[in-house]
């Protein structure tokens, strides 16, 4: 399936190449050839090669196993920093589970200042919930701290302003006790909670149902899910202290997923195991969000030598290999589209044209055949959403990468300059 969706791939690109001879000629008449080759292949060429591996990748739909085996105890860590608003919520998604093995939580407050802490002093707690203070030094040591504390074979992480279905947590871990026995995490399915509170979260909507949700279908597909979000993922136990747990850093999350796959580990995606989560609602504080997201990447580039390490699996390694594509991505976004905008004023439709809006319709296709495997996991667990915004959505596909590359450009420099860190 692999060698298959790449060849795919391969094929289709070499066939984009000669297409576009003519194309890179015809701009390097106005901006000279380095420009035009660096625009064609990072706007056209290589996102396009993407889709036809990701397209060919999901029409191989990996089934989950169904053999049955006895729910184990697990405990979840909530890490919690000025969560008053949301804690409460959190707490009472998990105690509503439909699971039959134990659940133990594990709440730390990484020093609120809030009245979290109060808040969470005055509930009245069950007999399986932990409170555990410490001082704000981030999430990474308020999880460390939470792990020394479990006494479970698995250990699940939920952010304090996310809320599980009912099936959560059996689904999740349903996935991670019937996959084989190097598997040491399994990612959870995040939705959107609070998607009708403006535009911004209406179009994370999309991204959360389409992009994201697709790009871990096919990770999952090769037991190399890239990241298991710190949001909701469950984890052998055993594994995570073995590696020493999470680093002190902005992505802990995916710098602890490319640790794991470094030590010839598998990870992989419940797509059925779903939490909805907040996302941010203004496009200030989703720039911060993705640029944090951004910087993370390049940590886990820094931190996880990926083409030093032997035990890394080639798919494993081929997935991470397509992120260092992302940040050129997303400068020739930036100087694509205002140059593009200009000469198309003009009457001019070099750079947006015919040939440069190909990719649209393949792209159209791959959002239908990633809803249909949503569509189909949703009525399996029986779980209806609310309708998503049309005008979201065009605004997802037209705009929404462009809006968010110079946020996610920052994110890459601050990372290689070594800039001050800010969680």
């Amino acid at each position: 399936m692999f060698l298959i969706s790449v060849m795919f791939a391969l094929l289709c690109l070499i066939c984009s190449i000669l297409i576009s001879i003519n194309w890179i000629n015809d701009i390097a008449c106005y901006f000279g050839y380095f420009l035009a080759i660096y625009l064609v292949t990072f706007i056209a060429l290589v996102p396009g090669f993407n889709y036809v591996f990701t397209f060919i990748s999901l029409l191989f739909n990996k089934k989950d196993k169904k053999e049955c085996k006895k729910e184990k105890d697990v405990t979840v860590l909530i890490p919690v920093y000025n969560a008053k608003k949301t804690i409460k919520e959190t707490i009472e998604s998990i105690q509503k589970q439909k699971y039959c093995g134990n659940i133990y939580i594990n709440i730390i407050d990484d020093g609120s200042t809030d009245g979290t802490l109060e808040l969470l002093e005055s509930m009245d707690l069950d007999s399986n919930i932990t409170l555990l203070k410490s001082e704000n030094k981030g999430k990474a040591l308020a999880l460390n701290k939470g792990l020394q504390h479990v006494e479970t074979e698995y250990t699940i992480t939920v952010d304090s302003d996310t809320a599980l279905h009912p099936l959560a947590v059996r689904n999740i871990m349903n996935k991670l006790v019937n996959s084989n026995k190097k598997t040491a995490a399994t990612a959870g399915c995040l939705f959107v909670k609070n998607t009708k509170r403006s535009f911004i979260t209406k179009l994370q909507e999309w991204d959360y149902t389409l992009g994201i949700f697709g790009v871990k279908l096919v990770q999952s597909n090769y037991n190399s899910t890239l990241v298991a979000q710190g949001a909701f993922s469950a984890y052998k136990t055993e594994i995570i202290r073995e590696i020493g747990g999470w680093e002190n850093c902005v992505g802990e999350d995916i710098v602890l997923t490319w640790q794991l796959l470094s030590k010839g580990y598998e990870t992989n995606f419940a797509k059925n195991a779903i939490a909805f989560t907040e996302v941010p609602e203004k496009l200030g504080n989703l720039g911060k969000q993705r640029r944090r997201w951004a910087r993370g990447m390049i940590e886990a580039f820094k931190k996880v030598k990926i083409y030093k390490s032997k035990k890394i699996d080639f798919k494993s390694k081929f997935l991470m290999s397509l992120n260092i594509f992302f940040p050129f991505i997303d400068l020739a976004l930036l100087i694509f589209v205002p140059l593009g905008l200009i000469l198309l004023a003009l009457g001019n439709p070099l750079l947006i044209g015919w040939i440069s809006l190909l990719v649209i319709p393949l792209g159209m296709l791959l959002c239908l055949l990633i809803e249909i495997r949503r569509k189909n996991m949703l009525r399996e667990i029986d779980c209806k959403l609310e309708k998503r915004s049309i005008l979201a959505f065009i605004a997802y596909v037209l705009i929404y990468a462009f809006i968010l590359a110079p946020y996610c450009l920052i994110g890459y420099v601050s990372e290689l300059i070594n800039s001050k860190k800010e969680w």
